[in-house]
């Protein structure tokens, strides 16, 4: 099963079976938005599961803008970026 957000020419795509739970997109996430690292405050969300077909989940806030940062800085290939044409 595959997560997303989409947001004008933007969109990402998630595959929680290929996350490690490293918050590296988490982490670059929060910086960008504060300039600092701060967990709470990142758009994108990483859970761990227990008991599930897949170890982490992933999902975003509504506050999402799809900037693309976290799928850049994902070590896993767990997040796809998707940049179509458009006026930005």
């Amino acid at each position: 099963m595959t997560t997303g957000v989409t947001k004008d020419n933007r969109s990402i795509t998630a595959d929680p079976s290929k996350c490690a739970g490293c918050i590296t997109c988490m982490l670059h996430c929060s910086f960008r938005i504060n300039n600092k690292f701060n967990l709470s405050k990142s758009r994108i969300l990483i859970d761990r599961l227990v008991g599930r077909e897949n170890e982490f989940d992933i999902s975003f806030t509504g506050e999402c803008d799809a900037c693309l940062l976290c799928a850049q800085y994902c070590p896993y290939g767990a997040l796809t970026a998707i940049k179509t044409g458009g006026i930005e």
